[in-house]
């Protein structure tokens, strides 16, 4: 399997090796190399000022079969949030396990995401009447060594992923709030990545989920020509949330289509956005972001390339 590699950009913050040789090192590994760790960014005093609406972190609604979302994390604004994919994972008897094997195993496809996780040995799963999702995972997934900040999102990672496949899949029970309880060889207790000490039940820590997400189209697409559907959801920014479509024309990224978005409009969700446009075949970059009031500076970005035939 060929890695994506991570962005300079974040392989720059993260890498505090300064031998670290190339772009794909860091996303191949399975361990990290000796006397490396991988750190959070330092703080930023440009953090997106956004409200609280839509940062809360629902379930996902069922998906189509044999797609399995998975978290990734990726870095914006001076801090690492994540930001979900739906994958076509090897079906490993039950949803849960199958997409937590992936989360230790593979690399995003986008190459503005990152992955932390080692390779399991052993993974089991079970869900209890409650909604509370038992993870029992070997302790050589988390061989990798991080900081405080990346322990906490990497533990998360593992919790959005667990419920968001039984959620899609129907296996929780409706209006009971999910967690997950994470095992390490059998035992609780165990200090994940040297940081966090997993001693119970943990449910989605909603301040880390990404504040603009696109949903449609997924990373490397290949779509139809006609009319597409971009979708997604972005939390309320004083100075609202805009896109940019470009189009790939002879070797130059040239803009056809943007301008801003409106969020939580008609049936869609508070923090949804949704619109169409019609697209001829070729290769598109599509981004969407957030802005401060009286201010062109992009926030929270996230970005798609896709292909239209």
């Amino acid at each position: 399997m060929t890695v994506p590699p991570l962005s300079q950009r974040t392989r720059m913050r993260l890498a505090m090796l300064a031998a670290m040789a190339t772009l794909g090192t860091l996303a191949a590994c399975v361990g990290a190399p000796a006397g490396s760790t991988s750190s959070m960014p330092e703080a930023s005093t440009q953090a997106p000022a956004v409200s609280s609406q839509g940062r809360a972190a629902p379930m996902e609604t069922l998906s189509a079969p044999r797609l399995s979302p998975v978290y990734w994390l990726g870095e914006r604004d001076s801090t690492v949030y994540l930001y979900r994919q739906y994958t076509k994972p090897e079906d490993q008897g039950d949803p849960v396990t199958t997409a937590i094997k992936y989360l230790t195993e593979k690399q995003p496809s986008d190459p503005d995401y990152f992955n932390l996780w080692s390779k399991a040995s052993r993974i089991g799963t079970s869900i209890s009447s409650g909604n509370v999702i038992t993870v029992d995972i070997s302790a050589d997934a988390f061989s990798r060594r991080v900081d405080a900040g990346l322990a906490e999102r990497a533990i998360q990672q593992l919790v959005y992923t667990a419920t968001a496949a039984a959620s899609s899949s129907g296996l929780l029970s409706p209006n009971t709030p999910a967690s997950v309880e994470i095992l390490v060889d059998g035992h609780a207790g165990y200090n994940a990545f040297g940081h966090v000490t997993l001693s119970g039940p943990l449910q989605r820590d909603a301040s880390l989920q990404a504040p603009i997400w696109i949903i449609d189209p997924q990373q490397d697409a290949v779509l139809t020509a006609g009319k597409i559907t971009i979708h997604g959801v972005s939390a309320t920014f004083p100075g609202g949330t805009r896109w940019l479509l470009k189009k790939e024309v002879a070797g130059k990224a040239t803009r056809v289509d943007g301008g801003s978005l409106t969020v939580g409009a008609g049936q869609l969700a508070d923090n949804e956005y949704q619109m169409s446009t019609d697209l001829k075949p070729g290769t598109y970059t599509l981004a969407v972001w957030g802005q401060k009031q009286n201010d062109a500076k992009r926030l929270s970005q996230d970005s798609k390339t896709f292909t239209v035939k």
